[in-house]
């Protein structure tokens, strides 16, 4: 016969309601009672009926997750993994699944986040992402379904709640790292600028040179493949004055460009320097590792889904947006201009 709450209850020496309030974690119920009564649920081996809890509840526990780009790229984007372990750690003790969009184009994507608003399938949803324009935000919004977003939002920035980077000031403190460094020609590889990480990075690129009073702006906005990168050191390589260094804005683009450069016969960093942003074991282990920007992707990863089940518990909460500081790792790919002889 199959243990029931009622079991699990008389066993406990509780009411079946308290039982029923441990398994949904209700924050009313004392740690010890939780610890007891969990404790007698695993003895009996009583596993609550989650479908029928959900129905009761009129809850999925489940939160969505939307991808800017296609689960092809997202595999490689080192970015999203780390992110998605941050996410995974807070929903995993708040007892929530995740399902991720999957769609390989804006509008499979879009047509995904209608199937899961409208079907009920999930309770909220964290947008990885910010940019122009975007049909999933106004979505969103118009349904009025709970929701947070990584990035500041290009649109309705009082209506959303959000965790970011200060992208503008990461950006200028990189490029004034390599200004420091005795480089007067930068050049800047950013991608899409719809997005508003890329606007964002590009904005302080500018305002570090102008601080410098640099007036040469070496701009590359788009994003970078393995053949597109050949194709831009290619264009910087043959710039008169050549840069002595590279801002890119995006890991897998910085180690695109370095193996662009190494194809070329650039060494790196003595003929030329190399910065990103966003830092796992892919820069730690290049050749030679990358100084990047370290952005705290699985910190972005944990407060957005925090800020998201907070808000589910507790719909009228006050707005909130979070910044994660972000900090310059050092690494070989940069080094003083000889040129100039400037220290750091």
């Amino acid at each position: 016969m199959a243990v029931t709450i009622k079991d699990v209850a008389k066993r406990a020496q509780v009411a079946p309601s308290t039982v029923s309030r441990v398994i949904a974690d209700h924050p009313k119920i004392t740690q010890e009672t939780k610890e007891k009564v969990r404790k007698v649920m695993q003895e009996l081996g009583y596993h609550p009926n989650l479908l029928a809890r959900k129905l009761v509840t009129q809850s999925s526990q489940t939160i969505g997750i939307i991808r800017k780009t296609s689960s092809k790229r997202s595999l490689s984007d080192p970015f999203f993994p780390v992110a998605l372990q941050g996410m995974s750690d807070l929903l995993h003790e708040k007892k929530y699944s995740v399902l991720m969009t999957c769609g390989e184009s804006d509008e499979e994507i879009y047509h995904e986040v209608v199937n899961m608003v409208q079907g009920k399938s999930v309770d909220g949803m964290i947008m990885l992402y910010s940019q122009d324009n975007d049909p999933v935000l106004q979505l969103l919004l118009e349904q009025d379904f709970p929701f947070v977003m990584i990035g500041r939002p290009t649109d309705h920035i009082d209506k959303v709640m959000y965790v970011d980077n200060d992208n503008v000031k990461a950006a200028r403190d990189i490029t004034d790292y390599l200004i420091r460094a005795g480089h007067e020609y930068i050049a800047y590889v950013g991608g899409d600028p719809r997005f508003e990480v890329h606007k964002d990075r590009e904005q302080g690129y500018k305002q570090a040179l102008k601080l410098a009073d640099i007036q040469s702006e070496l701009l590359f906005r788009k994003e970078i493949s393995r053949d597109s990168a050949r194709e831009t050191v290619a264009e910087i390589l043959e710039m008169n004055p050549r840069p002595t260094a590279i801002v890119t804005t995006d890991e897998l683009m910085g180690m695109s460009l370095l193996s662009a450069l190494y194809e070329r016969g650039i060494r790196v960093p003595d003929e030329m320097a190399i910065t990103t942003f966003m830092d796992s074991m892919l820069s730690e282990l290049s050749s030679p590792p990358m100084t990047t920007v370290d952005i705290h992707a699985f910190q972005l990863g944990f407060e957005a889904a925090k800020t998201l089940v907070d808000l589910l518990e507790k719909p009228d909460m006050m707005k909130r947006n979070i910044l994660v500081p972000t900090s310059i790792v050092v690494r070989e790919s940069c080094r003083k201009n000889k040129t100039n002889g400037a220290m750091i």
